[in-house]
């Protein structure tokens, strides 16, 4: 950031208006517990689980898992759909199957629902699809109108914030509008604007003008609180967009009760969203960090290496793998990307790959496979989803060609981690531990998995510092040995 003069000081804005109370969360969940009305994302990679913990995760929408899922007292249930890494027709699909499985299974329970499409908090993704999608199969399947959509993609852990319409990622100490990073180039979901109405006509052909969206702004919720929120949300008809600044999860807290009240008042919503405000408007408490005893598994597989698996190709990730590299004796495998999109080569050098992965571990050896850096696409976004996908399932054979379990996983980026989850370790209903840093869910995999049992650690391609991959190492090691 060469001109950083021209951003917002990420501390000084922060500390503006900067509200607390801890007393919110607590009513959100007593009223949650009284109305019984449940949150099911929808969420389009496995990384959207980066704020809560003790709910679970399926990867299966068929009906008995849905219903399982819903089965205990819990508020929230996420579905993993992985639409990101899919063309439109399939993403469309696979949400209108979602809706109707979920209409029916919440008919026989007797369940109130809202639905989260939970997205990126870099704005990339199927926006408007897949809200437009859910939207028409509710009203179709189950008569329900939309009176409006939220989009909130604040995302406080990795210092993703809304201020005046304006969506600004945290970078160096400066607030940078995220039209102006890596993410806004995008080679499927690129855009150009950061300030949220304007990006709302971007993502929409026009169609939806920047002036129709309602605005829910930070002093909204500083000065007029919850009622004035609420009286905003009773507002929205035919699914009018509805945009959230937040800074903090007070601001979120706030604008949670609100919505609930609005929901018992009749009002019905769809959200579009990154990972925050499912911890707001589910009632989840905080709680630390996972320790490293609790991100490693507790068998005979202590006896082998760690694994981490790393698709992402985003600056962000190259430096960090760099870092680890640097830092600690890790065994390091390149899969080189040319050679796996080329069918004649591809076969050799996944072979190559899984034998020395395969050795590595059984010899109690740490081991990082990642994908060579150099980006490789085109201008067609179907062939660059194509080029992403052979990729991601490259990865995929090498988690399935294991014949040990690691004492540990950790799958870097959206894509491969999706991938490595449900194709690589057949997980099916997983339990969310918590973090290990901040944004950084640990999944535990259910008895269907290939490794049951097991800590998944799930990094998304976006989040963390410089030293976030190695800080993660560190701590297992630490644990596990006393010293690195």
């Amino acid at each position: 950031m060469s001109n950083a003069t021209q951003y917002l000081s990420l501390k000084d804005t922060l500390d503006l208006f900067s509200k607390s109370d801890d007393s919110l969360r607590a009513e959100i969940k007593a009223h949650l517990n009284q109305t019984k009305h449940k949150f099911i994302v929808l969420d389009d990679d496995p990384t959207g689980v980066q704020t809560v913990h003790d709910i679970f995760v399926i990867t299966d929408w068929g009906k008995d898992w849905i219903k399982k899922g819903l089965s205990d007292e819990r508020s929230v249930l996420y579905i993993l759909t992985n639409t990101r890494s899919y063309n439109a027709e399939k993403t469309e699909n696979i949400n209108r199957e979602i809706v109707q499985n979920i209409v029916d299974v919440t008919k026989e329970m007797g369940i109130n629902y809202s639905i989260i499409s939970r997205s990126d908090s870099t704005l990339r993704g199927h926006y408007p699809l897949e809200i437009n999608v859910l939207q028409d199969e509710l009203l179709k399947t189950a008569d329900v109108q939309i009176s409006g959509h939220l989009i909130i993609p604040a995302f406080f852990e990795a210092h993703r914030y809304t201020i005046d319409n304006i969506h600004y990622l945290g970078m160096e100490g400066q607030l940078v509008p995220v039209n102006e990073t890596e993410f806004a180039n995008d080679s499927v979901f690129g855009f150009k604007t950061a300030n949220l109405a304007k990006w709302i006509e971007e993502k929409t052909n026009g169609s939806v003008a920047s002036e129709s969206a309602l605005i829910i702004s930070l002093e909204d919720i500083h000065n007029g609180g919850i009622d004035r929120v609420y009286e905003i949300l009773l507002s929205a008809n035919n699914n009018t967009p509805i945009i959230v600044n937040a800074k903090s999860y007070y601001d979120l807290d706030i604008v949670s009760l609100a919505v609930l009240k609005a929901i018992d008042s009749g009002k019905q919503f769809l959200f579009r969203t990154a990972a925050s405000i499912v911890k707001s408007i589910a009632g989840i408490q905080d709680r630390p960090y996972l320790s490293a005893n609790e991100i490693v598994s507790n068998d005979e597989s202590q006896n082998n290496g760690g694994f981490i698996i790393v698709g992402s190709h985003t600056n962000k990730t190259t430096e960090q793998i760099k870092e680890l590299m640097n830092k600690y004796p890790i065994e390091q495998i390149e899969m080189n990307v040319v050679k796996v999109l080329n069918k004649e080569t591809r076969i050799e050098e996944l072979t190559r790959v899984c034998q020395l992965v395969d050795q590595n571990i059984s010899s109690n050896r740490d081991t990082l496979v990642y994908t060579s850096r150099d980006l490789i696409s085109v201008k067609d976004k179907e062939e660059n989803l194509k080029i992403s996908q052979t990729v991601s399932s490259s990865l995929v054979k090498v988690i399935r060609s294991l014949k040990v379990k690691p004492k540990f996983i950790m799958a870097k980026g959206g894509i491969t981690s999706s991938d490595v989850a449900t194709d690589g370790l057949d997980i099916k209903y997983a339990k969310i531990l918590g973090q290990a840093i901040a944004g950084v869910p640990v999944w535990l995999t259910g008895s269907e998995a290939k490794f049951k049992d097991t800590p998944y650690i799930v990094f998304p391609g976006n989040v963390g510092d410089k030293d976030s991959i190695a800080q993660i190492f560190e701590n297992i090691k630490k644990d596990q040995k006393g010293e690195i």
